[in-house]
Order: C-alpha cells, then sequence, then structure tokens
C-alpha cells in the first residue's frame, strides 16, 4: 500500500471517527432528600438519600439537571422530583457515571 493510500485511511478514520464522550450509563435508585433551584441559573440540583459518596470525574455531592435541557423537560424533571419528594417516593435516576459532568456534579439524564 502506498504512503498517500495510508495517509488517506488514516484522514479518513479520523474525521468519521466519533469523539468519545460519557453519556446516560448508570442508573440509581433512591428517595429524594432535597432539590434545589437558584435564580443564578437554569440548573435543577437534588440529593438522594443515599448519595454516592464518590463518583469519576465529578462533584458527588448533587446531581443536576443541566441548563442544556429545555425549560419544558426540566419543568417535568423538576414536577417530578417534587412530587417524588412529596410522596416520599423512591425515584430511579439514570445518569452518567463516568465523567460527563454538568456544573462539575453528576449529570441527570432521566428521573423516573
Amino acid at each position: 500500500m502506498s504512503l498517500r493510500t495510508k495517509i488517506f485511511i488514516a484522514l479518513l478514520v479520523v474525521v468519521t471517527c466519533n469523539s468519545a464522550s460519557a453519556s446516560y450509563d448508570a442508573n440509581m435508585s433512591g428517595e429524594i432528600e432535597g432539590f434545589y433551584v437558584y435564580a443564578e441559573g437554569d440548573y435543577v440540583f437534588f440529593r438522594l438519600k443515599n448519595q454516592p459518596g464518590s463518583h469519576f470525574g465529578c462533584d458527588p455531592t448533587y446531581f443536576v439537571i443541566p441548563e442544556t435541557v429545555s425549560a419544558d423537560r426540566r419543568k417535568a424533571l423538576l414536577a417530578r422530583l417534587s412530587l417524588a419528594y412529596a410522596m416520599q417516593e423512591v425515584v430511579n435516576i439514570g445518569y452518567a457515571a463516568n465523567g460527563d459532568c454538568a456544573a462539575g456534579y453528576i449529570r441527570v439524564y432521566r428521573v423516573g
């Protein structure tokens, strides 16, 4: 194989490969200890009573629904958190276990 062909193949691989990034890859169930919203940003922070004590890459103090989630979806997730908190109900959280932080905390993808 010629050098030109090798370079073309290498460039093709680099251009067409998706970048690796963390995403929704874990679930955890627990009762909501508290949830917090602030006027300074569009994040929704919350804690479970059995909040993880460690996390790969993020501060485990809070789970966070980031501002990149549409306002309507954030409102729906906040409503689900509010109801679960009021009813002392266990919820299932889908989150990023391997990095992919939001505001430095554990990024949430699902509240069920």
